[in-house]
C-alpha cells in the first residue's frame, strides 16, 4: 500500500484505510479483550424495525433483539446529529461542551467539538484500545484521526464539508411547476444508480468487516465504530429497495394533516429545503415511506454482515454491541419531513439495543438517554474520562435487575438550542404519560401521551391539567439547576 502524509503528520493509505499503528502485545488488562462494536445509524426511527412491531424487514436486528437488551423507551437529546452526538462521546450537556447545533451548515457557528472536549475515542486509546471508526462523524474535520483511531477511510472526515455552505432552496421549485408530473422526487426520495454493492452502506460494512479481521492477528481489545449516514434523507436506495416495498400499502401518519392549532408558529417554517413540503402529495408521502423503509432493510443487511464477521473472526463471546440512532425522523408525522426544532415523539425517541455477553436478553420500558450510553460503555472498558461524564448515567443496573435497576423518576430530558444557526433555546421533559416542552420563542407545549399518542392536542393553556402542568415546570426546573444549565434562571423567571 502507498501513503501519504496528511496535514496532521499521519499516514493514509490511497487504496484502503488509515494505518499508522503497530501492535504491541497488550498489557494483562487489555488480554480481557472486551471489545465494543458501536453500530450508529442517522435517524432511524424508533418503531420502524420489525423487531419494534415495525413495518421494515430487519432479520439481522430481530435477531440481534432477541439477544440483547431493548430499551423501548429511549431517546436522544437533540434531534440534531452535531449536539446528539456530541452528548453520546462526552457524556455532557451541550452547554459543558459548547457544542449544542449542527456543524458547518448554513449560518451555523460552529466547525466541530473543541480538541479539549475529550471522548471516548481518546479515553479507549488511553487504555490501548485498537480502534476503528468508519462511516458519518459530523463533529468536526478529521476528528476522529485527531482524537486516535488506529484505522479509518483513506478519505478522511467531514474535509469538504469545513465551510458552510447555504443550503439550495431553489431546487424544491420545480415539483411545483403545473402539469408536470413526477414518478420520483430527487432530493426526497429516488432510486440511486447501481446495486447494493454500490453503496456508501456496503463500503461501511466492508471497511468493519476487514478491521474485525485484522483485529484476530492482536490481543488488543478493540473499540469498532460504524456510523451508517442513513436512513436519513434523501432516500436514495438501489431498485432493489425503492421496489421493496408496495407504496400503495403504506398506511400514511395519522397526524400528517396537524394543523399546528396552539402551537409554536416556528414549526411550519421553511428553515432547510426539506420543509418545503407543500409539493407533496399523500402518493409522495407514501412512495417517501416505502423508500425509507428499503432503506433501513438494506442498513439490516449491512448489519448482518457486520455480526457474520465478529462470529466468523471468533469475537462474539467477548464483544458488546450497541446499536442506536442519533434521533429519528419525520417522514410526514405532523406534516413534516426530515427534522426540526420540535421535539415529537418521531424524532425524540429512538431504537437502542446493547447486546452484552452473558447477559440475558430482556426488553426495558422505562426512559433511558442516548447520553447513557457514555458511562455504560467506560464502565465496561474499564475507561477514564479526562473530563467527567457527569450528565450521563450506566444502563448496566437496568440490563441486570430490568426497570428496577434505577430508583430515580422514570422522566427524560432534552433540549433544542439551535438548529443549523438559528436559536430556539427548547427545553423539554418527558414521562412516560406526559410531555412538557418550554419554548422561549413560542408557546410552551403541554401533550398528553396516554391519551394523544400522536400529540396532536396542546393542553399547556387547558384548566384540567393545570397542577399537570407545574410539577412538570417543576421537575425541569429542578433539573436544569442540577446540570448547571444556563437558561434556568430565566425559565425561572418566565412560568
Amino acid at each position: 500500500m502507498k501513503y501519504l502524509e496528511n496535514k496532521f503528520g499521519l499516514k493514509i493509505g490511497t487504496l484502503a484505510c488509515a494505518s499508522f499503528f503497530t501492535f504491541s502485545s497488550g498489557n494483562a488488562e487489555a488480554q480481557e479483550r472486551k471489545n465494543v462494536l458501536f453500530i450508529w445509524c442517522d435517524q432511524f426511527q424508533f418503531d420502524v424495525a420489525n423487531y419494534c412491531g415495525g413495518p421494515a424487514q430487519t432479520p439481522n436486528l430481530d435477531k440481534l433483539a432477541t439477544q440483547s437488551v431493548n430499551f423501548r423507551a429511549a431517546c436522544t437529546t437533540t434531534a440534531l446529529s452535531s449536539p446528539a452526538r456530541a452528548t453520546l462521546y462526552t457524556g455532557r450537556w451541550g452547554h459543558r461542551t459548547y457544542l449544542d447545533d449542527n456543524c458547518y451548515t448554513w449560518h451555523s457557528r460552529l466547525n466541530g467539538l473543541n480538541l479539549r472536549q475529550t471522548t471516548l475515542l481518546e479515553w479507549a486509546r488511553e487504555k490501548d484500545y485498537f480502534l476503528g471508526y468508519f462511516g458519518k462523524w459530523h463533529l468536526g474535520s478529521d476528528g476522529p484521526i485527531r482524537r486516535g483511531v488506529h484505522r479509518f477511510p483513506y478519505n478522511g472526515f467531514d474535509r469538504g464539508n469545513i465551510k458552510s455552505q447555504k443550503p439550495n432552496f431553489e431546487v424544491v421549485k420545480r415539483y411545483y411547476e403545473k402539469g408536470k408530473v413526477f414518478d420520483e422526487k430527487p432530493g426526497f426520495y429516488s432510486t440511486a444508480k447501481g446495486a447494493y454493492e454500490d453503496t456508501n452502506t456496503e463500503q461501511l460494512a466492508k471497511q468493519g468487516i476487514d478491521f474485525i479481521t485484522e483485529a484476530t492477528k492482536s490481543n488488543m481489545p478493540f473499540f469498532l465504530t460504524v456510523s451508517f449516514p442513513g436512513p436519513h434523507p434523501p432516500y436514495a436506495v438501489p431498485k432493489e429497495y425503492a421496489t421493496l416495498y408496495d407504496s400503495r400499502k403504506i398506511e400514511l401518519p395519522a397526524n400528517l394533516r396537524d394543523p399546528f392549532k396552539n402551537k409554536p408558529a416556528y414549526q411550519q417554517d421553511i428553515m432547510w429545503p426539506f420543509h418545503d413540503i407543500g409539493h407533496m402529495t399523500d402518493d409522495d408521502w407514501r412512495k417517501s415511506k416505502a423508500y425509507y423503509q428499503g432503506y433501513v432493510t438494506m442498513i439490516d443487511r449491512a448489519i448482518g454482515e457486520l455480526l457474520n464477521a465478529l462470529k466468523n473472526n471468533g469475537f462474539w463471546e467477548n464483544t458488546l454491541i450497541v446499536f442506536v440512532s442519533d434521533h429519528g425522523d419525520m417522514i410526514g408525522a405532523h406534516g413534516r419531513f426530515d427534522k426540526g426544532p420540535y421535539a415529537y415523539d418521531e424524532v425524540m425517541r429512538i431504537p437502542m439495543l446493547v447486546r452484552m455477553p452473558d447477559q440475558p436478553a430482556r426488553e426495558i420500558n422505562r426512559q433511558v438517554s442516548i447520553m447513557d450510553l457514555n458511562q455504560t460503555l467506560v464502565e465496561w472498558m474499564n475507561l477514564d474520562p479526562v473530563q467527567p461524564n457527569i450528565d450521563s448515567r450506566s444502563l448496566f443496573p437496568l440490563m441486570q435487575k430490568g426497570d428496577s435497576g434505577w430508583d430515580s423518576p422514570d422522566e427524560a430530558f432534552y433540549r433544542y438550542e439551535w438548529y443549523n444557526g438559528l436559536w430556539f433555546g427548547v427545553r423539554i421533559i418527558r414521562t412516560p404519560e406526559f410531555k412538557y416542552n418550554w419554548n422561549p420563542v413560542g408557546i410552551d407545549e403541554l401533550y398528553d401521551l396516554k391519551n394523544d399518542p400522536i400529540e396532536m392536542n396542546n393542553l399547556i393553556n387547558s384548566p384540567e391539567f393545570l397542577e399537570t402542568k407545574l410539577s412538570l415546570q417543576k421537575r425541569l426546573l429542578a433539573y436544569l439547576k442540577q446540570i448547571d444549565d444556563p437558561w434556568y434562571e430565566k425559565m425561572k423567571s418566565s412560568i
